[in-house]
């Protein structure tokens, strides 16, 4: 669909009838056999096309979004593939694709894609490979795996330093410039663990990876990675980057004793994080 408007694809469809999905429009058209199945039904059942209807799904096609996402978003809507991407393209046209990227998030862990789904070469599979240190085999596994927690967008801005060798952010550059952006921010050390877990690799090589996301302006992938491990990925009391004031400050804001408060913030990091955890109660900290 992404060589074809909608407009163009159900002009088809009038002229041609179901010819068309067998015949493959003289082989130079090619459309998803569920968007033309969709297209087809639509249209042998009268359902009305608008011009707003069109326009959205040719801003769904236009998009950063792919099969994955609309896949994710008709599970939440419960509706077709095909009618998700309209929807996206609506909430496209209106200015709220964080309402996509909400409902997109909503599926992690219950609507998985595969590699199939991304519409990426070979060659980007072997990028990736290089990248993670895996055969292209198990990098293509695990590009499905990361695509079924972030979406099909999600995943090209994640990896978008990989597959693309121009991409300002991309691995030959100097990680040690990422790695003082890591340890400039408010990330911390759980948080390199929780990325290193998603990502398959070392803390040093994790560090590197929020480095980058904080370079793109893209913290939100770091932010969607951490919660994905609240329930996989444990933090001590050492890798919370709190100190015995801390310590001292949160047990007397939760009337507990030191020990309980050093466990209950370990308990807390664990779940969101360095950043996170700084983000909810860096005002009780402020107070020591």
């Amino acid at each position: 669909m992404s060589n074809i408007t909608v407009m163009s694809a159900l002009a088809l469809v009038s002229a041609v009838g179901a010819s068309a999905q067998a015949e493959g429009v003289s082989a130079q058209i090619v459309l998803p056999e569920a968007d033309m199945s969709a297209i087809l039904a639509a249209s042998s059942s009268g359902f009305a096309f608008t011009q707003q209807n069109r326009a959205h799904l040719d801003l769904y096609f236009a998009s950063e979004y792919g099969y994955c996402d609309a896949r994710k978003v008709a599970d939440v809507w419960n509706t077709d593939t095909f009618s998700a991407k309209a929807i996206i393209g609506g909430k496209i046209a209106n200015g709220l694709t964080d309402l996509v990227d909400t409902d997109i998030a909503s599926t992690s862990g219950r609507v998985a894609c595969d590699w199939g789904e991304l519409g990426l070469d070979w060659d980007q599979a072997v990028a990736l490979a290089n990248y993670w240190g895996r055969s292209p085999g198990e990098a293509k596994a695990k590009a499905g795996d990361i695509a079924s927690d972030l979406g099909h967008k999600g995943f090209m801005r994640t990896m978008a330093h990989v597959l693309n060798p121009a991409h300002p952010q991309n691995p030959s550059a100097n990680d040690g410039a990422y790695q003082r952006m890591f340890f400039d921010s408010d990330y911390g050390y759980c948080d390199a663990l929780k990325v290193a877990h998603v990502w398959g690799t070392d803390v040093g090589s994790a560090k590197t990876v929020i480095g980058q996301k904080i370079a793109g302006g893209i913290t939100d992938l770091i932010d969607v990675d951490i919660a994905s491990t609240a329930a996989s990925v444990q933090c001590s009391w050492v890798d919370t980057g709190l100190e015995f004031d801390d310590a001292l400050t949160l047990a007397d804001f939760w009337g507990v004793s030191v020990g309980e408060a050093k466990s209950k913030a370990t308990a807390y990091t664990s779940e969101w994080g360095n950043r996170g955890f700084r983000n909810r109660l860096g005002t009780v900290l402020a107070r020591g």
